[in-house]
């Protein structure tokens, strides 16, 4: 997996290696421009006219670094300052660059676009929208963008929140980032999809010593792959795990029928759904491969009697997915009786909300259990807002839990450590969407129950990973095949073999 790095944590290590080894901030600066002037020359040649907009810190020092090498390559270029450096090792090598003969212009002074602009206006740290010439600065890069100038950002795309992946207003929408040492966690979360176009990693050369040890990971296909739970010859389907599903209500009886055939195409020998009776005829049609109980009902959800049923039912099971099209009229009666039967349990959608309205049931929260919000679901487990998506991931395992937080990149918190699952389109933001994951994240669990690996702790956490990595496969194949319009959560179900098989 790719190692991933938030702002601070780049900051300190470099702080620790200049204090440890006596480097001088300036060689390291040099080394970072270096590495983007070759990548600059390597991808475009030394026949391109570049601009270089430079911000007043750090960021600012590379892009005048690299402004001297390219035109010292030959390169014709000129700088575009946003305001004066405030550091000592940028205004050194702005000195240089001005001494090398590289011009400063004014934005206003040149009508025609370059092939190429180089944004240096501001690093990982930038915490609030950039103003004046900067902002002037990257609402010129983007016009000019338009007209087909490429943009490479150094480190981050101006603009954008370097832990948070948030687009501040206005932002550089890059075609390249180059990014030094590590890639950082802003790249792959929220708008950082969008706006940091390809991700190059330049190493600058500080030793692995100083590297943090608990930095996140950018999962990839190949990993998830790898890890889904083996499939012998002499199998059946007893040995690949049994799987109850508590789901549905009298309006939503198609989020338990996803998430049942989604726990069905994962690979899962035996998939129970117990929902409310009325449903049950529907449940049957959608999903005929999977068996169906009928439960007591109240106003169209599953009725406080129910739990006397669910416990006649959950013995044998190797795992279970509670809350799916639920509803918040459902009895919190079953879901208290799921969460204290001691089966590994996936808490989502409305069973995740009668669990935040209860102090008691939160309480219930254990090792075993996996809860998947989504942000508002999130906020209302955690009691505020949430700002940050791997410190919000943390947080809701401090519930006692493990978690899986959705978003357009998922958080998963595995150990110490931030898993990101960055796979997954526009075509996956439909409604189903994540019952489809919660059925492939539960059908796995089962299966891993099945073949001897205990669904709590860790290994949840590592499973709920797997299957949000293959969830967003999925969705990637059923865009491909339909496009992003028209594409709808069936049409996910419809690609999760071809995901698990590892099919282009």
């Amino acid at each position: 997996m790719q190692p991933l790095i938030t702002p601070g944590a780049m900051r300190a290590m470099e702080q620790r290696y200049f204090a440890e080894t006596g480097t001088p901030s300036i060689d390291l600066m040099e080394t970072a421009a270096r590495a983007l002037a070759d990548a600059i020359l390597g991808r475009f040649g030394a026949n391109t006219r570049t601009f270089i907009a430079c911000g007043p810190g750090g960021n600012g020092g590379d892009g005048y670094a690299c402004a001297r090498m390219l035109k010292a390559a030959g390169c014709d270029c000129a700088l575009f300052p946003a305001e004066p450096p405030r550091s000592s090792d940028a205004a050194r090598n702005r000195e240089r660059a001005l001494a090398a003969g590289v011009p400063e212009l004014d934005i206003g002074a040149v009508p025609d676009a370059p092939d190429l602009w180089v944004d240096a206006l501001y690093g990982t740290g930038l915490t609030r929208a950039p103003e004046g010439i900067a902002a002037a600065l990257i609402e010129r890069m983007d016009a000019d963008g338009a007209q087909g100038s490429q943009i490479v950002a150094v480190d981050i795309p101006s603009g954008l929140n370097g832990s948070t992946g948030a687009a501040f207003e206005p932002c550089v929408r890059a075609d390249v980032t180059l990014t030094f040492q590590f890639a950082k966690a802003g790249h792959f979360l929220a708008d950082g999809l969008d706006v940091c176009g390809e991700v190059e990693v330049a190493d600058i050369g500080i030793p692995a010593a100083f590297h943090p040890a608990d930095m996140s990971r950018l999962m990839e296909l190949s990993e998830a792959l790898a890890a889904l739970p083996a499939k012998p010859r002499n199998a059946h389907k007893g040995s690949n795990g049994h799987l109850l599903i508590v789901a549905g209500s009298v309006g939503m009886a198609g989020a338990a029928a996803l998430c049942a055939m989604s726990a069905l195409r994962s690979g899962a020998g035996l998939v129970t759904v117990a929902c409310p009776e009325s449903i049950l005829p529907i449940l049957q049609t959608l999903a005929p491969c999977a068996m169906a109980v009928p439960l007591p009902e109240r106003d169209g959800a599953i009725a406080p009697e129910a739990a006397q049923a669910l416990s006649s039912i959950l013995p044998g099971k190797s795992a279970v997915v509670c809350g799916c099209g639920l509803s918040r009229r459902a009895a919190p009666e079953a879901v208290r009786l799921v969460l204290d039967s001691g089966v590994p349990t996936l808490l989502d959608a409305d069973g995740l909300n009668l669990v935040s309205g209860d102090p008691g049931m939160k309480a219930l929260l254990k090792p075993h259990h996996l809860v998947t919000p989504h942000p508002g679901e999130a906020a209302r487990l955690l009691g505020r807002k949430p700002a940050d998506p791997i410190a919000d991931a943390f947080a809701l395992t401090g519930l006692g839990c493990q978690a899986l937080l959705k978003g357009t990149t998922t958080v998963i918190p595995v150990g110490g450590a931030a898993w990101l699952s960055a796979s997954g389109c526009a075509g996956m933001a439909k409604g189903g969407s994540g019952d489809c994951l919660s059925g492939l994240a539960g059908g796995l669990m089962a299966q891993y129950a099945a073949s001897g690996t205990p669904m709590t702790g860790e290994a949840l956490a590592r499973c709920a990973a797997v299957a949000s990595e293959l969830h967003g496969r999925a969705g990637e194949i059923a865009q491909a095949q339909i496009g992003p319009r028209g594409m709808t959560a069936g049409d996910l179900v419809e690609a999760l073999p071809m995901a698990l098989a590892g099919n282009e």
